[in-house]
């Protein structure tokens, strides 16, 4: 059986772990660090996960393996279910004939690596939720291995194509900080007395410490079934008194006339108003609801390692000698085989054994991840590593290692004493900092040719090791080690049918000369065109810059795609630099702080991070937040050299001591419980963070958003001790106010104006603008709540995820479209918008038409989805019973409640798009990923359109060339999703 490594991802800033996928005829592994970056690497190589149920973590269980393991899950977990539900309907078609098939299997994923992992994905329950894809996870801890009667050491796991050792290494015990203990003495405690709401998973009794752990590892397996496996649906809904219902929780009543269910609008329990004598119908928690707390775990010091080696393979079937004993070709070589005995002409009994060859040995490699020097000397003295009989067949040893470790005399010495394999070397001492996502940098070179202002190559470094990173800076401690190759994107080691390294897979370098060759004469004369347009306009564009508050304020849009990576936009994330003040990030999505490294060198990161005062994360969809740790944790790196706070913040000291922590979460409460609860795993900077729940200005009240510490100092802690004072919002924020609306997209999500302090008047940045204001949308509707609280906005970025001619999906997905984005520019009488969040890889340019709605109008009349905006916070949100923004009727069979109609799927019509803009003073710039513009030259933006839409026509034209697709004139796909087996792929159900 054909078996071979590929290397995806060795450590660059975009990947910044080493990712190998096992490639079989049956089934692929992957195997390695599952660090952030990790699918959108695994898509840019043009790899596919849709044969990959088995993956085997590396190294630790920190943020900076496992980042990308989230996403990658979702993802996956979407896909196989579409796939087995594609192959039921045709399963249960072909049954009503004569012939029945074979029923499709039930997906599942299977996860392997280091203690926590469970308790990882436990911490996600707020944001995940899957039907039908089990998930199943095996933590390998330093333990002795296992032996057979014969005294082999078994596999730890093993199924018909390969066997694995997990090798789990922990360093040397440091010794035991008993306040430590003590206190998670003290968690276990409080959990079992009053957080357990898994009445199986109750102590009994006496309990060891072991049994304690095993009862801990159930409660957990538990809770991570009812993420991926649940049975519970939306519609399930239980009817009862209004006077018993427990808050918060969404009701409905039956309409006696129509028999349809309604939302119920009456008083609520717990309120001020007397309630009616009513039944209402409500619906039962999600499971996962009601888990308030996670059993205590401390972080893990286990890095796994693997051995993996193939099946011996069966021996070739010798023709000529079968033919020569007298067995005649056709079925009888079928059964020789198969194993079988047969008969010749003679009737001569002949055996498999006598016309097949000997069994081919398994052959693999061992895939060794050492974090730091305290885990080398334990890993080699494994016994695996010493064991002829794990050992034969092994012809590589490939190691992760991490900084500073490469040419150590102890590792080349181990080196030298396994000379049979061939060793190769990952790591950022070895490992040049190479560009590891050609596609967008190929367009972002091309983005450069047009506009070298706003657009420049990615930061990269072909050559200077160690790596001139975060993660790599600082010279090679160690000479370089002897008789290994070092590990390269694309490299492969084929294991069967006999072994081989290929180096002509390797992926080669992005040639920037060949790109810039390639880019059409055309887009270069429009590009041209702009630029003079742009001196032309000179006095015009100048007059709107004095429009502007903090003209010199940076906009980077660092992700601008929507729900999962692509090879051409990350997901979402954007950086406002507000020169004297400080920097915020919008929205945190996966491999954020990769991209970060690919905008600015090292040099400028390290200003742009300690800078960092506020991150804002609109909601809990994955492709929103998940980036949210690492960046912390460079800032952690960066401003306090990783050295815990001593106490918690404080709000009433926090005017005087907000220096000691420097960066403020803000968002859902959920957000901030799920980087409290991760901070058990990891030290990734948590007692470093000002974590504040943001409460929604609510409509008709004048009192604004409130800001408080989450969690609370104490139960009994008074509104003083934990509510952020306006008077310290500029001290501790840097801001003048801040204001956040509900908005329509999922439970919990909100929009946000942010407004800074005016300049002084000794400030050279000292105009009549007014202070300057941003808004940001997040994911929603377009939403008359957040045109209130963004009125007078400098700024406005809003997501456009679709088209307008896609406005049925808009509403189904809660999104907005362009228009509709735009329209809330102009009800704010926003100076400036970007737009981004795209749901293409290439989203249309459209062509901007502005009019004057005119000065006196409150309403613009005909403005597209005006019937479809959002009034007020509390319509059209998400159910709060379920405690799950990835909750919806569409994934949790909602079917029982009423949805909205939506209009048909217009056509596609190969015209130019005209967009209108309804305010003469707002300017619109449409964001790439890598984008960097001030403020103050947002106008020049829209000179470069047509240059931008004629560059997006040609890319789109050569990726469809080499996929098969045609273009129409809009520089669309006509061909539809690329599906399996030629059918067109049913929609997406990420809800993001």
């Amino acid at each position: 059986m054909a078996a071979q490594f590929q290397i995806i991802s060795t450590p660059t800033s975009d990947t910044p772990g080493t990712t190998l996928i096992l490639q079989t005829i049956t089934r692929n592994y992957v195997f390695g660090n599952h660090a952030e970056g990790t699918q959108r690497a695994i898509t840019q190589t043009g790899q596919r996960l849709t044969k990959v149920q088995d993956f085997f973590m590396t190294g630790k269980t920190e943020w900076s393996n496992v980042g990308g393991l989230i996403g990658m899950v979702l993802t996956l977990a979407d896909s196989a279910t579409t796939r087995y539900e594609t192959a039921m309907e045709s399963y249960r078609k072909g049954s009503t004939g004569k012939k029945k098939g074979t029923e499709p299997v039930r997906p599942k994923l299977n996860l392997y690596g280091p203690p926590n992992l469970n308790h990882l994905l436990g911490t996600c329950r707020r944001f995940i939720f899957r039907k039908g894809v089990p998930l199943h996870t095996t933590e390998y801890k330093d333990v002795a291995p296992k032996r057979s009667d014969e005294g082999h050491i078994l596999p730890s796991w093993q199924d018909s194509v390969i066997q694995v050792w997990a090798l789990a290494i922990a360093p040397e015990p440091k010794t035991s900080d008993g306040k430590t203990e003590h206190g998670l003495d003290a968690e276990r405690k409080m959990y079992d007395t009053y957080q357990n709401t898994f009445e199986d998973h109750r102590a009994q009794g006496s309990e060891s410490a072991e049994d304690r752990e095993i009862r801990y590892g159930h409660i957990r397996t538990a809770l991570v079934k009812q993420m991926f496996d649940s049975t519970w649906s939306m519609d399930t809904l239980v009817e009862q008194h209004i006077s018993k219902v427990q808050m918060p929780t969404a009701m409905f009543v039956r309409n006696p006339h129509t028999n349809k269910v309604e939302s119920y609008t009456g008083p609520l329990p717990g309120g001020t108003e007397p309630l009616p004598d009513v039944t209402v119908l409500t619906r039962t928690p999600w499971p996962g609801a009601i888990v308030t707390a996670l059993p205590p775990t401390r972080p893990a010091s286990e890095a796994v390692s693997y051995i993996v080696r193939t099946h011996p393979a069966r021996g070739k079937f010798d023709v000529k000698r079968a033919i020569a004993l007298g067995v005649k070709p056709g079925p009888n070589f079928s059964q020789l085989t198969a194993g079988e005995s047969v008969e010749n002409a003679k009737g001569e009994t002949i055996t498999p054994d006598m016309v097949i060859g000997p069994d081919r040995p398994g052959q693999g490699v061992a895939i060794l991840d050492v974090p730091s020097l305290e885990y080398l000397e334990s890993l080699i003295l494994r016994e695996e590593l010493q064991s002829s009989h794990v050992m034969t067949g092994i012809q590589a040893c490939i190691w992760l290692l991490g900084p500073g470790l490469s040419g150590h005399p102890t590792l080349q010495k181990f080196m030298d004493s396994l000379r049979q394999v061939q060793h190769v070397i990952s790591s950022v001492d070895d490992c040049p900092n190479r560009l590891a996502m050609d596609s967008v940098a190929a367009q972002t070179i091309r983005l450069e040719q047009i506009d070298a202002d706003r657009y420049r190559l990615p930061f990269h470094d072909n050559t200077t090791l160690p790596q001139n990173s975060l993660v790599g800076r600082g010279p090679r401690k160690e000479a370089p080690l002897k008789n290994a190759i070092i590990a390269e994107r694309g490299m492969a080691f084929r294991l069967m049918p006999n072994f081989g390294i290929l180096k002509d897979t390797v992926t080669p370098l992005v040639n920037v000369p060949n790109v810039q060759k390639e880019t059409s004469p055309e887009v270069i004369e429009l590009a041209k065109a702009a630029r003079e347009g742009i001196e032309l306009d000179k006095g015009a564009l100048e007059a709107w810059k004095q429009l502007v508050g903090r003209p010199d304020t940076e906009i980077t849009t660092l992700g601008t795609g929507s729900a999962s990576p692509s090879k051409y936009r990350n997901v979402s994330a954007t950086l406002v630099r507000v020169p004297g003040i400080g920097n915020y990030l919008f929205d945190c999505g996966e491999n954020t702080i990769g991209q970060l490294q690919r905008v600015f060198s090292p040099d400028e990161l390290i200003d742009v991070l300690q800078n960092l005062r506020v991150i804002w994360i609109s909601h809990l969809h994955a492709d929103h937040h998940l980036g949210t740790a690492s960046v912390i944790k460079a800032w952690y790196n960066v401003k306090h050299n990783s050295i815990p706070a001593s106490t918690p913040p404080s709000i009433p000291s926090m005017s005087t001591c907000a220096s000691i922590y420097g960066l403020s979460v803000i968002s859902h409460e959920a957000m901030l419980k799920w980087l409290k609860e991760y901070s058990s795993i990891e030290d990734f900077g948590y007692s470093r963070i000002i974590p504040l729940q943001i409460l929604p200005v609510r409509s008709g009240s004048d009192t604004g958003s409130i800001l408080t510490l989450t969690p609370a100092p104490s139960r009994k802690a008074s509104e003083t001790e934990y509510t952020l004072k306006r008077e310290d919002y500029q001290h501790v924020l840097g801001l003048s106010d801040i204001q956040a609306c509900r908005v329509s997209h999922c439970h919990g999500a909100m929009a946000v104006s942010m407004t800074f302090p005016e300049p002084s008047a000794l400030s050279s940045d000292n105009r009549t603008s007014g202070p300057l204001k941003v808004s940001y949308s997040g994911d929603c509707r377009p939403s008359m709540a957040f045109a209130r609280i963004g009125h007078n906005s400098t700024l406005l970025i809003h997501e456009a995820t679709f088209d307008d001619e896609l406005q049925g999906d808009a509403l189904a997905k809660k999104h907005s479209t362009t228009s509709e984005a735009l329209d809330i520019g102009a009800r704010m009488d926003a100076k400036a918008v970007v737009l981004t969040h795209f749901s293409q890889r290439y989203q249309k340019i459209p062509v901007l038409q502005t009019e004057d709605a005119g000065a006196d109008e409150d309403v613009l009349p005909n403005a597209p989805g005006t019937e479809n905006m959002v009034e007020d916070e509390g319509e059209d949100i998400d159910d709060p019973t379920a405690d799950n923004m990835d909750i919806t009727p569409a994934n949790a069979g909602g079917g029982a409640l009423p949805s909205a109609k939506l209009p048909p799927h217009p056509q596609h019509e190969q015209v130019e798009r005209v967009v209108k803009v309804r305010s003469k003073d707002m300017k619109v710039a449409v964001a790439f990923d890598y984008m960097r513009v001030k403020l103050g030259d947002i106008a020049q933006l829209e000179k470069f359109n047509p240059a931008l839409s004629k560059l997006l026509v040609a890319d789109e034209v050569e990726e469809a060339d080499r996929e098969g697709s045609e273009i129409n004139g809009n520089g669309k796909k006509t061909s539809g999703d690329d599906g399996e087996g030629g059918k067109k792929k049913k929609k997406s159900k990420r809800n993001n």
